[in-house]
C-alpha cells in the first residue's frame, strides 16, 4: 500500500514539474498560488508561529511592571513614549528588568477596526497584561457596567470625593466608585492632556496590584 502511495506522489511530482517547465515565470506564480494557496498559507502561519517562539526564546520581552490601556483616546503621537519615560524615571530602578507597557486602542468610526480593537482588549484582559484602564468619561462608565474594573475602595487609596466616578455593574446595581477623574493629574497636564474629560481605573483581575497602585498614585499626583 505504502509503495503505491509513494509511486502516486512520484508520478504527480513528475507531472507538476512538466507543467511548470513550459510556463513563464508569471504563469508559474499564478499556477502555484491557485492550486497550492491553502498549503502556502498554512506553511506561512507555521513559520510565523515558529519564528515568534524562537524570537521569544532568543529575545525575551522585558517583564511588565504594569500594563496601561488608553481606550479611544487620541493623546498625541508622542504620548505613549513620553508617558512611559516619565513614569519609568519615577518608579523603576532598572528599565532592563521591568517595563511599563502602554497599549493604545484607537479605531475611529470603522466598524471592522472597532471589532478588532474589542477583540484585542479582551485578549489582553484574558492574558492579564492590563492593569490600568484609561478612557473618556462616558466610555469608562460603560466598562464599569461590564464589571471590568475594581471598586476604588478595594485599592486602599484615599481619593478626594470630587474625583470619584460612580457606577454599577450588570451583576450588582449598588452604586460604587470605580474610577478616578484625571483633572488633577500632573503627568497628563505636563503632557498637555485635559484630564477632566478622562477617567482611570484598576482592572479587576490585575496580578500586579502593588505596582499598579504605585503607578496609579504617580499618575494622580499633581506636583
Amino acid at each position: 500500500m505504502w509503495q503505491k502511495i509513494k509511486e502516486y506522489f512520484r508520478e504527480q511530482s513528475k507531472v507538476e514539474k512538466k507543467k511548470l517547465k513550459d510556463m513563464t515565470f508569471k504563469e508559474k506564480i499564478d499556477y502555484i498560488w491557485t492550486y497550492y494557496k491553502i498549503q502556502i498559507i498554512i506553511i506561512a502561519v507555521v513559520l510565523i508561529f515558529l519564528g515568534s517562539i524562537i524570537n521569544g526564546i532568543l529575545n525575551p520581552p522585558i517583564p511588565s511592571y504594569a500594563g496601561v490601556a488608553t481606550y479611544e483616546l487620541f493623546l498625541g503621537d508622542d504620548f505613549d513614549a513620553e508617558f512611559e519615560r516619565i513614569m519609568t524615571e519615577q518608579l523603576i530602578e532598572d528599565p532592563k528588568l521591568e517595563k511599563i507597557y502602554v497599549h493604545s486602542f484607537l479605531s475611529g468610526d470603522d466598524p471592522t477596526a472597532q471589532m478588532a480593537m474589542a477583540q484585542k482588549l479582551m485578549a489582553l484582559l484574558t492574558t492579564r497584561e492590563l492593569d490600568l484602564f484609561i478612557a473618556e468619561n462616558e466610555v469608562f462608565e460603560g466598562y464599569i457596567r461590564e464589571g471590568m474594573l475594581m471598586p476604588v475602595n478595594q485599592t486602599g487609596l484615599k481619593i478626594s470625593e470630587d474625583l470619584l466616578v460612580y457606577g454599577s455593574t450588570e451583576d450588582d446595581e449598588t452604586e460604587l466608585a470605580y474610577g478616578i477623574n484625571l483633572k488633577n493629574s500632573g503627568v497628563f497636564n505636563d503632557l498637555g492632556i485635559r484630564g477632566e474629560m478622562i477617567t482611570i481605573g484598576v482592572i479587576v483581575n490585575t496580578e500586579r496590584l502593588e505596582n499598579t497602585l504605585a503607578l496609579l498614585e504617580a499618575i494622580l499626583a499633581n506636583d
